[in-house]
């Protein structure tokens, strides 16, 4: 047993070490293969972002005019705007602001970029606080355990995650979110542990960050107030500290999205619309969240999913005021999105730098006193070695094997390539949302969100010979016959109307291209 103690030692000891390869190997596996399909846009989401971003950099206007989401996201986009284009003036790329230029789309996940670098520096701001994240969770661990090892267990199942990996190297609200979260956290830990006022300040500052990231963050604010409540008890519901978090969270959020005041019809109607999608639904990430995120975190986390379950039930069970502290979030967060209609996995990202913790601080919590037989100390020591295993290589071997996916020439290149090549100059053709780009110089492209919105006759009557279906958008009704037979006989019925031209299925990407008969 000496021998393991000496080498928990050199983790302690060096620390500092570890983690900055925590840090490199974080870095390194959101860099690889953050240019993803540049200059070509397929991702849903990310030009709309850049395009709001730009916009306020360009004009000055800080009204985003958009409120889906909050506005921190968009500001921290624009902000990171100000070295871009003095890098551009200095190398005489940029004349003035309007230089920097938009994103161009035919549909939502189909359209091109003659810039780059615009979507590198966003993605590039993801990594950055992705980074971040996993440094926090080393912070955090650390703190709650008073070792260097747990947190920098947690920190490295953070750096390894593929979902956090995947979604680090898009233009989107998501990790910000983690990153500010796991700051509010680190507040409420402060404020249970000491409960000055400017602790209370500072997890009050960092909730108003969250939800002026995204709104369902705000719910870490229940978190402060708990950690206040075991500090406290009852008694303190009135106490003047907790006013202070509140206040001064009130305060944060405006700061980082101020036109909920000077421009509150439009910041309640963009709130509007953002809970109404949630709660109504979201063809292809729909129905039964429940069930649906319990699967998602049982094949993404596995046995670390298993162990932050006996983390709980062992805070329940001792009353560990700390462990439970951790809990609470994920606990009243899951509860929360699994009453949503849509589910997706960035949804239920926020759970994963807790559940990490819990299940690291479960495994922290085991002890073996002296007079324990040495063959029961041996056999828990290696029973750990193999949880811990099992624990980092899965997520590990998943990140690999979709950045691979990811890097790796799929069918909306290849057709791309093809459709330029093959059809003729001035061809009148259809693509629906997520289908590869085609050169609208060179052919005469319109996009539809979907290419059953319109019948056979309807795209015969206006010109349209060719049809683009992309697997994205057609796939998710027939992954679900039952729900939605309507939609798959329309789909049949174009199918049937239309003559192959070519099926591309190059990275497991369907393409289809089809000619459409006249009757």
């Amino acid at each position: 047993m000496k021998r393991a103690h000496l080498s928990f030692d050199l983790f302690e000891r060096y620390w500092p070490w570890w983690l900055a390869a925590t840090l490199a190997a974080a870095l390194a596996l959101r860099l690889w293969g953050i240019d993803f399909g540049l200059p070509y846009l397929y991702h849903p989401d990310e030009p709309g972002y850049v395009a709001i971003a730009q916009r306020i950099f360009t004009t000055g206007d800080l009204n985003p005019h958009f409120f889906n989401y909050p506005s921190l996201f968009f500001y921290l986009n624009a902000l990171a705007y100000a070295p871009y284009y003095l890098l551009g003036r200095l190398t005489g790329r940029f004349d003035s602001v309007a230089d920097i230029a938009g994103p161009t789309m035919l549909i939502g996940g189909s359209g091109v970029t003659t810039q780059p670098g615009t979507f590198l520096l966003g993605r590039g701001l993801s990594v950055l606080f992705a980074v971040a994240s996993v440094c926090l969770v080393f912070v955090i661990g650390r703190r709650l355990t008073g070792r260097a090892l747990p947190g920098l267990l947690a920190a490295l199942l953070l750096a390894l995650s593929a979902t956090h990996v995947a979604n680090s190297r898009y233009i989107a609200p998501d990790v910000f979110l983690v990153f500010f979260l796991l700051l509010a956290f680190w507040g409420a830990l402060q404020v249970y542990d000491h409960g000055r006022l400017r602790d209370y300040a500072l997890a009050g500052a960092a909730v108003g960050l969250v939800a002026a990231t995204k709104y369902n963050g705000a719910i870490m604010l229940v978190v402060v107030v708990i950690a206040h409540t075991l500090r406290t008890g009852w008694r303190g519901f009135f106490d003047r500290r907790l006013f202070t978090a509140i206040g001064v969270s009130a305060l944060a959020f405006l700061a980082g999205t101020p036109f909920a005041l000077f421009d509150a019809e439009s910041f309640l109607a963009g709130v509007r619309i953002e809970a109404q999608h949630y709660s109504t639904g979201h063809v292809g990430s729909e129905g039964n969240a429940l069930a649906w995120y319990a699967s998602f975190l049982w094949t993404s986390e596995g046995v670390t999913v298993v162990l932050a379950l006996l983390a709980l039930a062992y805070a329940v069970v001792t009353r560990d005021r700390r462990l439970l502290l951790l809990a609470a979030f994920p606990v009243i967060y899951f509860g929360f999105i699994s009453t949503f209609v849509v589910r997706n996995d960035r949804t239920a990202m926020p759970l994963l730098p807790f559940l990490y913790l819990l299940a690291v601080l479960l495994l922290a919590r085991l002890r073996w006193s002296a007079d324990t037989p040495a063959a029961r100390r041996t056999l828990g020591v290696a029973g750990s070695v193999v949880l811990l295993v099992a624990m980092l290589a899965w997520p590990a071997v998943r990140t690999v094997a979709e950045t691979q996916r990811l890097t790796t020439v799929n069918s909306l290149e290849t057709a791309r390539v093809w459709l330029d090549q093959n059809l003729a100059p001035g061809t009148r053709v259809a693509v629906e949302s997520y289908a590869p780009y085609v050169d609208p110089q060179r052919f005469v492209v319109q996009g539809f969100y979907k290419l059953i919105d319109n019948s056979p006759e309807w795209y015969i009557d206006h010109g349209y010979s060719t049809l683009v279906f992309s697997q994205r958008m057609f796939r998710r009704f027939y992954d679900e016959p039952d729900k939605y037979a309507a939609e798959i006989a329309l789909y049949e019925a174009l199918f049937q109307r239309c003559q192959p031209l070519r099926v591309f299925t190059d990275g497991g990407y369907e393409v289809r291209v089809c000619q459409l008969r006249s009757p």
